[in-house]
């Protein structure tokens, strides 16, 4: 999509002819780029990766315009992000299943390289298990790029020109919000699901940055004072994401019985969970 460079007499009111259509075009891109995903057979775990990627940004759309929306719109728009919301946490437990044996993968510090490719194998089985398993249910991933194509169309049928400057200032102030509660609940309760829940809200924050950023890139005039910028916030993500990812490894691993009665392996665990708490913590 070629949109003209243009400016704007009132920044703070950008026409929705530009602002609005490019996150409509966004949305509708990141659409088909999900669908075609989710048929990639031959990368298959990079493919689901990519669809939760893609349907993570599109909620992030969303949560942009639902400030320029009445209430009966912000119900529509709630429901269809409640469906997008299903897909992804539809294809969670297979992203976990492949996080973990990257995550198995990357462990430098293993006493043993013979020791942390038989953990590596063993959850390779687990994710191919859990793969295969998700596919006889649903062939090709058929249901899932139905429902993903029946969205499109209802992200396509939204009023994105009643989007402007001012719904998008209210809606990063209400994810900078969001994101400073978790931030101040995971620090006082340094849980799994509290942390957890403080990285999703910055990654929500950062895709919301990133594709206001886009939009700018590609000629809309938007001014947003104390925007945060995008790559502090993927760093802290990231720093949280490195301690999480050893911790699905960890709990993965031990359901698995050959992990479970290995001592050795149960030691690995051990030695990579305790550096991954020593890299959080010096990280901050």
């Amino acid at each position: 999509m070629s949109v003209p460079k243009t400016h704007f007499q009132d920044p703070a009111h950008v026409p929705a002819a530009l602002a609005g259509a490019l996150l409509a075009a966004m949305a509708e891109g990141l659409g088909r780029r999900v669908g075609r995903a989710l048929a990639d057979a031959r990368h298959r775990h990079n493919g689901i990766h990519r669809a939760r990627k893609g349907l993570r940004v599109q909620r992030a759309l969303l949560a942009l315009l639902r400030p320029a929306l009445d209430p009966a719109g912000r119900a529509r728009l709630d429901r269809i992000d409640t469906r997008l919301k299903r897909l992804c946490r539809g294809l969670s437990h297979l992203r976990d299943a492949h996080v973990a044996v990257l995550a198995a993968e990357a462990l430098d510090d293993a006493p043993s390289p013979r020791l942390r490719q038989r953990l590596v194998k063993e959850l390779t089985r687990q994710r191919d298990r859990i793969t295969r398993h998700a596919l006889r249910l649903d062939p090709a991933f058929a249901a899932r790029r139905g429902a993903v194509a029946a969205v499109r169309a209802e992200l396509a049928a939204l009023p994105w020109q009643r989007l402007d400057t001012r719904a998008m200032k209210q809606a990063i102030s209400r994810s900078q919000r969001r994101v400073e509660r978790a931030a101040r609940k995971a620090n006082r309760s340094p849980t799994t699901p509290n942390r957890h829940r403080w990285r999703r809200r910055l990654r929500r924050l950062r895709l919301q940055v990133e594709s206001i950023e886009q939009a700018q890139d590609l000629g809309a005039a938007i001014t947003l004072d104390g925007l945060p910028g995008s790559h502090r916030l993927k760093q802290q993500a990231d720093r949280l994401g490195r301690l999480q990812d050893v911790q699905l490894l960890c709990r993965l691993a031990r359901r698995i019985d050959r992990v479970r009665n290995d001592q050795r392996l149960r030691t690995l665990l051990a030695v990579a969970m305790r550096a991954a708490r020593a890299g959080y913590a010096e990280a901050g």
